[in-house]
């Protein structure tokens, strides 16, 4: 029997309901949909849209539009980057499997597969946030000759759509080895609707124990760099890269006593970027006054959460402030044991790293060059492999996230 209901034409459909339709599509259908009409081309390119979009793909429960981003850091820096989808890597049981024998040998795991970028050479990932990730491309011209020259550039790419900008020439190197930034970061600052990347650089002197930083920021409105005041108060680990959370850029730091007898003390050390001011955050109390400045370091856990990790061999605690800028509302989340297999050398803090908190209660870690998903109700963990071209890297594992989205839709192809 033919339905009575009454047919919608299709060009007749509300806007409102268009709307909300495309809302809920992936970025590649709708790019392919800007090529439908001027009307839907005009309704995905604007801003409110864009921004309406934003908001519905970086819900921390929603996972599906999220991707993770794989580098290295410190030495060897590569140059590929290389990305997997996010649900894949955590929940699918085989990739790829036809018969029996692959089945088993592919079991858990995931093809990762390398994705273009705007340039060659050595890539850091200075940060991502809102989809858009920064990242530092470094080209070596002669580089085995005495007067070899390098030539930095920075870019802000928002992979899902191929599209970048690149930044004005700064004055400053980014490497490890070679650098004067002490610390780094990029986030968004939601007040003026801008992003904005920051760099501390180490003012050497001999006479302080303490190293001053010039600071340089960089605003994506303006597309300029500025100098802002000279910030003396804390010492941070070398090229330490900034967490975003609540507006704010937030890194590890040391502060020394002026007087000889006083043990270094250690804080949360944050910049607003919309205000552009410092701001400090203390450790859990149980932590305050434990004097080694390689055993702690912060992250963001849970739907956008500043977390704190302690590590004391074979243990991790992991602690989140439920109640961002209170210093009581810390909460110990658990202490995670490291299996016996996994028990060496993991002093330092960079080898071991919580990267995601799952809605199944699960911890994604990264363990030197490693994956692993802990469990938190039992305690038990799984490797995750990772086809790519990382595989048998002996280097760091640098992980990073982002969400797929439009931001920049309007900038160049790459």
């Amino acid at each position: 029997m033919e339905s009575t209901a009454p047919k919608v034409p299709h060009g007749h459909l509300p806007p409102e309901l268009i709307f909300d339709i495309l809302l809920r599509l992936l970025v590649k259908s709708l790019l392919r949909f800007t090529c439908v009409s001027k009307s839907w081309n005009s309704l995905i390119s604007s801003p409110e849209f864009i921004k309406t979009h934003l908001k519905e793909t970086s819900n921390a429960r929603n996972t599906a539009h999220r991707k993770l981003i794989f580098s290295s850091t410190f030495s060897p820096v590569l140059d590929f980057l290389t990305e997997c989808n996010f649900d894949s890597v955590l929940y699918s049981p085989t990739i790829e499997a036809t018969d029996m024998v692959t089945h088993m040998v592919a079991s858990s795991m995931t093809e990762a597969t390398k994705i273009q970028h705007p340039a060659k050479k050595s890539i850091d990932i200075v940060g991502s946030c809102n989809g858009l990730v920064c990242i530092a491309m470094e080209y070596t011209f002669n580089p085995f000759a005495s007067d070899s020259i390098r030539d930095l550039c920075f870019f802000l790419w928002n992979p899902s759509i191929r599209k970048y900008r690149k930044l004005p020439q700064c004055s400053f190197g980014f490497d490890f080895e070679n650098s004067d930034v002490a610390a780094y970061g990029f986030g968004y600052d939601e007040l003026h609707d801008d992003y904005k990347f920051i760099a501390f650089l180490r003012v050497r002197s001999p006479e302080k124990i303490a190293e001053d930083h010039d600071v340089e920021i960089y605003s994506q409105r303006t597309n300029s760099w500025k100098t802002n005041e000279v910030f003396k108060k804390y010492c941070f680990l070398p090229f330490q890269g900034g967490y975003f959370v609540d507006g704010k850029l937030h890194w590890s730091g040391t502060f020394h006593h002026e007087e000889e007898d006083h043990y270094p003390s250690y804080k949360i050390v944050s910049f607003d970027l919309a205000d552009e001011t410092y701001g400090e955050i203390e450790l859990p109390e149980n932590y305050k006054r434990k004097s080694n400045a390689l055993r702690w370091s912060i992250g963001v856990l849970g739907e956008g959460r500043l977390a704190f990790f302690w590590l004391h061999t074979p243990d991790l605690d992991v602690w989140i402030m439920t109640d961002y800028g209170a210093t009581q509302s810390w909460t110990k989340m658990c202490s995670i044991r490291y299996p016996k297999d996994l028990q060496c050398r993991l002093g330092f803090h960079l080898n071991v790293h919580p990267v995601f908190l799952s809605k199944r209660g699960e911890l994604l870690l990264k363990v030197k060059s490693l994956l692993l998903l802990y469990n938190l109700e039992d305690g038990a963990y799984k490797i995750l492999e990772v086809r790519s071209k990382l595989r048998g890297f002996r280097g760091i594992l640098k992980v990073d996230m982002y969400d797929e989205n439009l931001v920049l839709l309007d900038a160049h192809d790459g």
